[in-house]
């Protein structure tokens, strides 16, 4: 016992616990970099294509149904395209720690070019500004994190 009454560990324990750190930290390594290369341009394109579609639909009404159905399927491309490699990757960039203050302002950006947007186009540039912009910044963090994970390992 220590000063404080709790049980100290053992060095087989504190041996055993160190060696699960280091597979726990190797695995993320490992899984970090089988984020296909394709993936954050396809990301960013898809989330563009889908979020603009729904918006220019109602600027064509002749195309309107063709073009949401794009939207529609953009959408859920880019729904199982992201479930399938951050889920086969086991890592979720989105919950990675970032630095005091920086974690707020890139995710802003994509909803103040929906705002320009509304302002001078309605809703259909609200959601092409939007989808632009969000699909540029997704792409753009896709690739950081691809690009770090390599580096790291």
């Amino acid at each position: 016992m220590n000063t404080s009454g709790a049980m100290r560990p053992s060095a087989e324990s504190a041996g055993a616990a160190l060696r699960a750190a280091r597979a726990a930290e190797n695995a993320a390594r490992q899984s970090a970099r089988s984020v296909p290369a394709w993936y954050p341009a396809a990301h960013g394109l898809l989330l563009a294509a889908a979020m603009s579609g729904f918006g220019l639909a109602r600027v064509w009404p002749r195309w309107e149904g063709w073009i949401l159905a794009a939207a529609l399927l953009c959408a859920g491309t880019f729904l199982v395209v992201t479930w399938r490699v951050q889920h086969a990757s086991g890592v979720a960039p989105w919950f990675a720690r970032r630095e005091r203050g920086t974690g707020w302002v890139l995710p802003l950006i994509p909803f103040a070019a929906g705002l320009v947007g509304a302002l001078l186009f309605g809703t259909a540039g609200a959601f092409a500004g939007f989808g632009v912009v969000a699909g540029a910044v997704s792409w753009l963090q896709a690739g950081r994190g691809r690009a770090g994970a390599r580096e790291a390992s």
